[in-house]
């Protein structure tokens, strides 16, 4: 997210109904403020040698993201519709969540490179998909790294669209 918004060439807006969306598989658990020094380093750890890499810089920037997301920069944040997986304890994936322009955003997804390809960013939004819809949303939106083709593939399998 950055300090780069929706309306930039170098991002697509997507959204997503959400009306039937199954509950996620288990593993899946709320966000809680003290994952947020691990999440700091898993962020940057996911962001690294990615299209996304600017947006974080370095592990201080990763902690300012999530502290700017927690503090409402891109909306208030919706802790109820923040997730987080693990592995051993430790997190390994998180989705975070705000409400922006009056309509929830998916503000950060990211995994662990060495837990990519095993679904944990699918059942990461499909938590959040779960969660808002429990909570009466009927959309989520995100921006998304044009460049970025695995995040891009990983939201049109889960029902997303191009809206800008």
């Amino acid at each position: 997210m950055s300090s780069e918004t929706f309306d930039t060439p170098a991002r697509s807006r997507l959204q997503a109904f959400l009306g039937g969306t199954s509950p996620p598989p288990p593993g899946f658990r709320p966000f809680a403020d003290d994952d947020v020094p691990a999440l700091a380093a898993l962020m940057w750890d996911a962001y690294r040698g990615t299209p996304d890499e600017a947006d974080v810089g370095d592990i201080q920037g990763a902690l300012r993201e999530l502290h700017l997301t927690m503090d409402g920069e891109y909306g208030t944040f919706l802790r109820e519709a923040s997730f987080v997986t693990a592995h051993e304890g430790r997190p390994v994936g998180a989705a975070l969540v705000t409400l922006y322009q009056d309509l929830p955003l998916l503000a950060f997804l990211f995994t662990a490179p060495a837990h990519a390809g095993r679904g944990l960013g699918r059942g990461l939004v499909q938590a959040v998909m779960h969660a808002l819809a429990e909570q009466g949303h009927d959309t989520l939106t995100l921006a998304v790294t044009r460049r970025n083709r695995r995040a891009r593939r990983l939201y049109d399998r889960l029902g997303f669209f191009e809206v800008a």
